[in-house]
């Protein structure tokens, strides 16, 4: 942890995490960041989010943010229930993210889970980052299935994750549980 959020350091953390995050929708900027957590979007990636029309890429900017609304609604991960870690409008966001086209110059799908938790948890942190680590850890592909088990670990893990939370801290906040949980897992697998 020290290491990743080390200012000398040449992760993200300074710049994906300190970033300032202003209310409302999802902008062109806040999707460009989950270039800063190893994802590889261009302009033709964000673009089509955001012109007018009933495109599958403007259905998914509109779940993104009804998503977004919900995700800042809800307390910390830890602190949900059960029934709110299940996220009904993220679930949609994801199902969308999925359904929108490959692109032709690209080798695998552009959106989905990874690229939408990567969007929406520096906006809202109740919404844990999905990456391969995390899938790995957590034994499961399933976001709905990685956001109750990441719950049942932060409860678990809350104290001494608390203390590190407190040593850390984003945007003057101690950081969101569910971003010490990813740079934890994430870390131990760079040094596994």
């Amino acid at each position: 942890m020290i290491r990743y959020t080390s200012p000398t350091a040449h992760y993200a953390f300074h710049t994906y995490d300190q970033s300032d995050v202003r209310g409302g929708p999802v902008t062109p900027a806040d999707v460009l960041m989950v270039n800063l957590l190893s994802l590889r979007f261009d302009w033709r990636d964000v673009t089509p989010l955001f012109v007018v029309g009933e495109t599958p890429h403007v259905q998914l900017r509109q779940a993104l943010d009804e998503a977004l609304t919900e995700a800042r609604a809800l307390p910390a991960l830890e602190d949900c229930t059960e029934e709110q870690a299940a996220m009904p409008a993220l679930r949609e966001a994801n199902s969308l993210a999925l359904a929108v086209p490959r692109s032709p110059r690209r080798d695998r799908r552009t959106w989905g889970p990874v690229a939408v938790s990567k969007v929406l948890h520096r906006l809202a942190p109740t919404v844990p980052l999905i990456d391969s680590y995390v899938c790995a850890f957590f034994a499961t592909r399933s976001p709905r299935d990685i956001r109750l088990r990441m719950r049942a670990e932060l409860i678990a893990n809350q104290r001494w994750m608390t203390e590190l939370a407190q040593r850390h801290r984003v945007r003057g906040e101690p950081m969101p549980l569910t971003r010490v949980a990813d740079i934890a897992i994430w870390m131990d697998a760079q040094t596994s």
